[in-house]
């Protein structure tokens, strides 16, 4: 199992009107063997997808979510192999030991505003992920590896574009909305797209020691629970101006 780690609760997020909730390692741990596991299914998958050496296809899955942020999509892209096909059998995992340390329905539907889960997880792994949580009906609406398209093209995390998307199929301007992710490449494209951000930090470090201010974070948690603390009601004074910065996105 996964411990929590926890770090010091950073930052100020303006009331948000929409929250973008990420699934793995934002809700509850994956880090450890739930992660071994599926990338083990990964290697096996393009093994014999692609006639190719353990080692090559290690290297692959590596490149393509280095690359564009998910494995799926390098696949797809550059061998056409079917991203349903293959995130259904990679996802076919043992759930029951998963944790999250805490009340993590209560934490979610305490938060104000709509909530919508925000994942390149497959749907058939998320249904089971909520259901083993709880959370079947804490989300006002889903996105799922499957509908993480625009304009029939496929645009997950972190994809601008879909960012952009989600934001007006709500109504939403960028600066309304915010981003909880334990991914620090969909936070930096996020920001740029204008909206806020938190950083999760509880499940897994990183690479970094302790908390750096970074540009495109504007606060930082150890579990969904803390994020209370951070709120603060919107008023004309309090939105931010400032401009914001650049990155790249691989997706547009």
């Amino acid at each position: 199992m996964t411990r929590l780690k926890p770090c010091i609760t950073s930052g100020t997020i303006i009331e948000p009107k929409l929250w973008l909730i990420d699934m793995d390692d934002t809700l509850y741990s994956a880090s450890d063997n739930m992660f071994h596991e599926m990338h083990v299914r990964m290697d096996a998958y393009i093994q014999n997808a692609l006639g190719v050496d353990a080692e090559t296809a290690n290297d692959l899955r590596k490149l393509y979510w280095q690359k564009y942020g998910v494995t799926f999509y390098g696949l797809w892209y550059h061998h056409q192999i079917d991203p349903h096909d293959f995130l259904t059998m990679v996802h076919q995992i043992d759930i029951s030991s998963i944790s999250t340390h805490g009340k993590i329905r209560a934490a979610v539907d305490a938060l104000p505003g709509k909530k919508v889960l925000f994942t390149n997880a497959p749907i058939c792994y998320a249904e089971r992920i909520l259901s083993h949580l709880d959370l079947n009906n804490s989300f006002d609406d889903q996105y799922r590896a499957e509908e993480m398209k625009v304009a029939g093209s496929w645009r997950p995390k972190p994809s601008a574009q879909m960012f952009r998307h989600v934001l007006a199929k709500h109504g939403i301007k960028p600066h309304q909305a915010c981003l909880i992710d334990d991914n620090l490449h969909n936070l930096k494209i996020a920001k740029q797209v204008g909206m806020q951000t938190v950083f999760c930090k509880g499940w897994r470090h990183h690479g970094l020691d302790v908390v750096r201010p970074m540009a495109y974070v504007d606060a930082c948690i150890s579990h969904v629970r803390d994020l209370p603390r951070l709120i603060k009601k919107s008023t004309a004074k309090t939105r931010s101006h400032k401009k914001r910065p650049i990155f790249l996105n691989p997706f547009g």
